[in-house]
């Protein structure tokens, strides 16, 4: 397990430090700041597994989102899975869709999470769009999420 461990980070490191160079020649730009979440259940979460969340962003990118998981993975590390999905934020001067992907506890009861929203598009003055935002924070089904993001958005 220490080794898949090991492998996944080598690996998101070097995602991280391609995209930011790849990025950064592109003119890209800092983003950071803070999210507030809560769980959405019922008819308006479309999730084929059950997980959606709707909250508001503050900072460079501020507006209210919406995610929506798609998958649902149990880790080796006992109540840690792994999920993917989509985030869409609306903010005043368009949308920004991200392609989502990251951990929870759910065995933790404070809830620890971490996250990569890949934007993939955007609509208004977000067109053309890209980059990403990385999300660490607290989540609870009951009690909503606290966060914090960071990173480069080129636009």
């Amino acid at each position: 397990m220490k080794g898949k461990l090991f492998a996944l980070a080598v690996a998101a490191a070097a995602l991280t430090l391609y995209g930011t160079q790849a990025l950064g020649s592109s003119g890209a730009q800092p983003a950071h700041g803070h999210l507030v979440s809560h769980a959405v259940t019922g008819p308006d979460c479309t999730s084929p597994v059950g997980l959606c969340t709707a909250g508001q962003l503050e900072g460079t990118v501020a507006g209210d989102f919406a995610f929506t998981a798609e998958s649902l993975t149990p880790s080796d590390t006992p109540g840690v899975f792994f999920y993917t999905g989509h985030i869409v934020v609306h903010t005043n001067q368009g949308d920004v869709t991200c392609q989502d992907a990251g951990a929870y506890s759910f065995a933790d009861a404070s809830g620890p999470v971490v996250d990569l929203c890949t934007i993939v598009s955007g609509t208004g003055d977000w067109a053309g769009t890209s980059g990403n935002l990385r999300i660490h924070g607290v989540f609870t089904l009951s009690g909503g999420g606290d966060s914090l993001y960071e990173g480069l958005i080129s636009h």
